[in-house]
């Protein structure tokens, strides 16, 4: 019997004829069998060579001691561009990685189909290409190695010599185009008498195959894996492609869409990595696995150690791949909420550990968070070091084991097979020490972090599949019941050509090398098209009409296919949940929340009753459950801030001073007036502060605050009624309808005459003090304070203090007229066409409309009353729990009743 094997272009095509043959001796009964003997030509190649030198047939002093791979390779070629571009130009100014996967390309090319590069075709990139090559391939004879290209060609000349013990029979699969260097290795194979022979894939005869048009990409998504679910319906066992051109921009959406139509399951977490009946020849970058991810962030912010994004911290944060991800997540919530308050929105990672450390010591529990940070910092190399790749790799690996990565939690099999594929690439940098030499920390993370991206992972798959999705290079060579293939449309498939820009296109067109021009790709496809037809008897090609704005035009490879009619598309799970809704779903009105019960301390105090009065649910969610939106960090002030400084400093310069005092002071005595109030102010506020503001961002802001209260006090000097200020930022306490309420009045002034007008500043330009007359006053805080929590003084006006340097003046309303600049008085015209006569005849009768809207609103919260029910969207600008109102749902429901 002739020893033989098979020899696939792609390692995943040997894997597909070994499950094939396996499945078939299964289904015949058998229990054990012989492996099919299918095997990738390199992998089968650098098997017969490494036994020929174990065995002395090929002297060990003519091999290279070092075939790179692709990452290695480019880091040369980087290296030899580099070198040559400095004598010239800044190599800064050049993309480095492009240009060195460009000269990668055209020196595979030229070796593996013979380019000729005749001196008078070559252009001034050729030129500069032969340069490089140059000193790529000096630097490999320096250290000895040789890039795959060249090392197959010497792989060959070994073989040509005798060397190597080969089977007497090799078939060949997936071969569609032979390059001249493969062509030469079979040819010499055959010389020494082996075998050559084309494996059949699929049957002998073409399937008839039709066609699909559907509105755009998405629809073809859905179409096939609707069609899908309809093969293996009718046939269970059935075995299934789903094929595309572009596999990696749909790959995420046709996950999405097997999962929502055939494992719905997997939307729990629980069930994210269980099997699936489908699997896909296309990985994903390791960098993009979240737990490779969290590696690469926690050193990308030693790395930065001196400035690092607040974002990336809290980031790091919420993840359970280390220190005490899981044990301490509650401390670690309560930690990011803190820390975007007290911390800028830029700091050093020192800086931050010691905060950690402050906030573990005041109980927050994030003790293990704040040990491990410490440890790493003890670690942490300096920024200025440098050392050998595989020093950098050790100290990367005990970095985060200092972190606690990749978790107290075990790891999943997806997991594991992560980690196991990131050691293995910081294995692989430990082999660069030749190559890159002595360098810092941001080379090192910069290798590590492109070796991540470039590094395809897929989890191993556990069974045997029924649907495989696959691009059109990786189309299988196996029988199989129904292809569909995606995507055939004219601007994708044949491929557009893309010679490489460093080779002359004469000479790439003259040798047939891929990608060359037009004629060589649409031979290629010919060829994928020949073989799926061969694949299986039920074949169905479809092609979008359109992408966005853009009409597209079918592929003329299926042009004379005939063409199908409508073809159902899969739904979302959340469609498909949706159109139960009818049948399946009760409807329950939930608007209303547990009643407030004995002794149930609600927060909030005025703001409670403003959020009641716009949106009910509002007031629930925020005050009576705690919901608060997380703050954005700032360097500096932000607007709260700085409205806290304006109250403190007015605070503190009216307590206890009336109008004549203000008009006796001269401008320089009212100009040091203010300014010590504004020292005293900032000095509380940084009192309160974790750090104290920067010195030179509180001189500025003193400057603006004495710029904008020297302008607000020349707009109070020009009151007609005198007045003392009785009380600033009065807290007073108060029940309303069994809701105790906590209020803080900004200013209490006393006038002549007994009367008592009250001021609550604010620093914004929209206020709005018509809604007083409303039923729901969605400003009630001076309602509130006039009418209920000094209801036994003689409250004779109220309004907003608008403190700005521009625009500043009152606005409210008062019993009588000229009591405060720019406020009518109740019974002027003006006031009327807000405040009607009608219901309004009397100051009394407007005070005692407050009171009881007011008390309406707090009965309202007292209740439960919680309904998603506003009047306008805009009154939510300042609603922390957006989000839980669900606006946008509530929006497609109201359109899809046609309300």
């Amino acid at each position: 019997m002739k020893s033989s094997l098979i020899l696939c272009s792609t390692s995943r095509l040997a894997r597909s004829l070994r499950v094939s043959e396996a499945r078939r001796r299964r289904d015949e009964g058998l229990l054990r069998w012989t492996p099919l003997p299918a095997m990738e030509l390199s992998l089968w190649l650098d098997t017969v060579i490494g036994d020929a030198l174990l065995c002395g047939d090929i002297s060990s002093a003519t091999a290279p001691l070092l075939v790179p791979d692709a990452f290695q390779e480019r880091i040369l070629w980087e290296r030899a561009i580099e070198d040559s571009l400095s004598h010239e130009v800044a190599a800064a100014l050049f993309d480095l990685g492009g240009m060195a996967a460009a000269a990668m390309e055209a020196n595979r090319l030229q070796i593996a189909w013979r380019i000729r590069l005749a001196d008078e075709e070559l252009s001034e990139e050729s030129r500069q290409f032969l340069r490089w090559r140059a000193a790529f391939r000096k630097q490999c004879a320096e250290s000895g190695w040789m890039e795959p290209a060249r090392y197959l060609e010497w792989q060959i000349d070994q073989l040509e010599a005798g060397a190597g013990v080969l089977p007497q029979q090799l078939y060949l699969a997936g071969f569609d185009r032979l390059s001249p260097q493969e062509e030469r290795l079979f040819h010499v194979l055959a010389g020494r008498t082996v075998e050559i022979v084309s494996w059949g894939t699929g049957g002998a005869q073409p399937g008839p195959g039709s066609r699909v048009e559907l509105p755009d990409r998405e629809a073809e998504c859905r179409a096939a894996v609707a069609w899908a679910q309809q093969q293996l319906q009718s046939n269970p066992r059935a075995r299934i492609a789903i094929v595309a051109p572009e596999l990696g921009a749909i790959r995420s959406r046709l996950a999405a869409l097997l999962d929502d139509g055939f494992h719905p399951v997997a939307i729990t977490a629980k069930a994210a990595e269980a099997t699936r009946c489908y699997d896909f020849s296309l990985g994903v970058p390791l960098s993009t696995q979240p737990l490779i991810a969290c590696a690469l962030t926690l050193l990308r912010a030693f790395r930065a150690r001196r400035r690092l994004e607040q974002g990336t911290l809290s980031s790091l944060l919420s993840q359970p791949y280390w220190s005490a991800g899981l044990q301490e997540a509650d401390g670690k919530a309560i930690l990011d909420a803190a820390m975007r308050r007290d911390l800028p929105s830029v700091l050093s990672l020192d800086r931050w550990a010691r905060y950690v450390r402050k906030m573990a010591d005041r109980g927050v529990a994030v003790p293990l968070l704040a040990d491990h940070l410490e440890a790493a910092l003890q670690l942490a190399p300096r920024s200025n070091a440098r050392q050998l790749p595989s020093a950098w790799a050790a100290s990367f690996r005990m970095l985060l084991g200092a972190l606690g990565w990749p978790g107290a939690r075990g790891v999943s099999s997806h997991e594991y097979q992560a980690r196991q594929a990131f050691y293995e690439l910081l294995d692989g940098l430990s082999r660069m020490d030749k190559v890159l030499g002595e360098i810092d920390i941001g080379a090192a993370m910069l290798r590590l972090q492109q070796a991540c991206a470039e590094q395809i992972f897929q989890p191993r798959s556990e069974g045997d599949p029924n649907i495989v999705v696959m691009g059109m290079l990786e189309a299988t060579g196996e029988p199989l019941d129904a292809i569909w293939v995606m995507g055939m449309n004219d601007h994708l498939w044949p491929p557009p050509a893309r010679p490489n820009p460093l080779l002359p296109a004469s000479a790439q067109r003259a040798a047939r090398a891929p990608n060359a021009d037009a004629s060589v790709q649409a031979e290629f496809a010919r060829a994928i098209h020949s073989r799926l037809l061969r694949s299986a008897s039920n074949l169905v090609f479809s092609h979008a009409h359109a992408e966005g704005d853009r009409e597209l035009r079918l592929s003329p490879l299926i042009a004379s296919l005939p063409l199908l009619g409508e073809v159902p598309l899969q739904q979302t799970l959340a469609e498909t949940l949706a159109a139960s809704h009818d049948q399946t779903l009760e409807f329950i009105d939930d608007h209303r929340a547990p009643a407030v019960s004995e002794g149930e301390r609600v927060a909030g105090g005025a703001s409670l009753l403003r959020a009641q009065a716009v949106c009910p649910a509002w007031a629930y969610f925020q005050y009576r459950l705690g919901g608060r939106k997380l703050e954005t960090p700032i360097d500096g002030l932000d607007a709260a801030g700085r409205g806290s400084l304006l109250h403190m400093a007015l605070e503190l310069f009216w307590r206890g001073r009336s109008l004549p005092w203000l008009q006796s002071l001269s401008e320089t005595e009212q100009a040091e007036a203010v300014r010590g109030a504004i020292a005293r102010a900032m000095a509380r506020f940084d009192a309160d502060r974790e750090e104290p503001l920067p010195a030179g961002f509180s001189a500025l802001e003193a400057a603006r605050l004495q710029r904008v209260l020297t302008a607000w006090l020349e707009y109070e000097k020009s009151r007609t009624e005198s007045f003392e200020v009785q009380d600033c930022e009065r807290e007073v306490k108060l029940e309303i309808e069994g809701i105790s309420v906590r209020l803080v009045i900004d200013r209490v002034d006393v006038l002549a005459d007994g009367g008592v007008i009250l001021l609550d500043y604010k620093t914004g330009s929209n206020l709005d003090h018509k809604n007083w007359a409303q039923e729901r006053m969605t400003e009630p805080q001076l309602p509130i304070y006039a009418s209920l929590a000094l209801a036994g003084e003689q409250v004779v006006g109220v309004a907003f203090a608008r403190v700005r340097r521009d625009e500043g003046r009152f606005i409210g309303i008062s019993r009588d007229a000229a009591l405060l600049p720019d406020v009518s008085g109740l019974q002027e015209d003006k006031a009327r066409k807000d405040f009607p006569e009608q219901r309004f005849p009397t100051w009394d009768a407007l005070v005692a409309h407050w009171k009881s809207s007011v008390e309406a609103i707090a009965r309202e919260v007292r209740q439960g009353e919680a309904a998603v029910r506003f009047s306008e969207e805009k009154d939510l600008e300042y609603c922390d729990v957006k989000p839980l109102l669900r606006l946008p749902e509530r929006k497609l429901l109201f359109e899809r009743n046609g309300d």
